[in-house]
């Protein structure tokens, strides 16, 4: 009882679920439908234009001007990012943690066959996607993976160093990849669940949600979080609760 009315105090103040704003947007022929809490971050800049619509025809695809980040091309849908505040003066200017939400439609690479409303082939697809981004020796363009390369580097030192590099003082993965895949049943359709530690930059969580929409085209709901100081494992388990609440009224039907 007195951990539950202590953990609001070192997990500091999120998302606000007493003020939500329902979202709409059409993908394919299929429509998405989410609600989002308040105490969203703004930064002081204009928000990005998101489409209300996208199709998933390949040549009208890429009129969306789709974005190119880690292992997935894909259009942004929309962004969040919520604030987690203590009620004392912790990180900057009472920030203690970050939660943001990146909802995208992902446009499928060849290398593994993709079918339209089958997790399992959207698994073994995702498996595949990222052992070629970050650890495989050499990829399509005889470039090695992310995490290949990090490891080569700790090993040689003094190669690094003639490529005018600053060799590393420790050894960290890019990222360590899913272990499990989940199943999770959310309002009547069923979802690939996983996560990724470190997704980039080595660093955060990041808590996927994925849906294959096509033999081309899938869909994720990404919640990376992120928390600097203090016990960072509570935070993320109450960041990761936080991100399921959101997801439990996500709502994916054909039109």
């Amino acid at each position: 009882m007195i951990k539950q009315l202590v953990r609001p105090l070192l997990t500091g103040k999120g998302p606000n679920f007493s003020k939500l704003t329902t979202k709409e947007c059409g993908i394919g022929d299929y429509r998405l439908r989410y609600k989002l809490p308040g105490n969203i971050i703004k930064i002081g800049t204009a928000d990005a234009q998101t489409p209300s619509r996208v199709n998933l025809q390949a040549d009208l695809f890429e009129s969306y001007s789709p974005k190119k980040l880690f292992n997935r091309t894909f259009v942004r849908m929309d962004f969040e990012w919520w604030a987690y505040r203590g009620i004392f003066l912790q990180g900057d200017s009472g920030l203690i943690s970050k939660m943001s939400l990146h909802l995208d439609v992902n446009q499928a690479e060849s290398h593994t066959p993709l079918f339209k409303e089958k997790l399992d082939s959207l698994e073994s697809y995702l498996k595949k996607d990222y052992w070629e981004y970050y650890e495989t020796e050499e990829n399509k363009d005889g470039e090695p993976g992310a995490n290949w390369q990090q490891r080569y580097n700790f090993e040689n030192p003094d190669e690094v160093r003639a490529k005018g590099y600053i060799p590393l003082g420790r050894l960290e993965l890019v990222t360590h990849l899913p272990e499990i895949y989940y199943r999770e049943a959310i309002n009547g359709l069923e979802w690939l669940h996983y996560c990724i530690r470190g997704e980039g930059v080595g660093r955060g969580q990041s808590y996927y949600w994925a849906y294959p929409l096509s033999d081309n085209y899938y869909l994720t709901l990404n919640f990376r979080v992120s928390s600097e100081i203090g016990n960072k494992e509570l935070r993320y388990q109450r960041m990761y609760e936080d991100a399921k609440r959101i997801m439990s009224m996500v709502e994916l039907r054909k039109e």
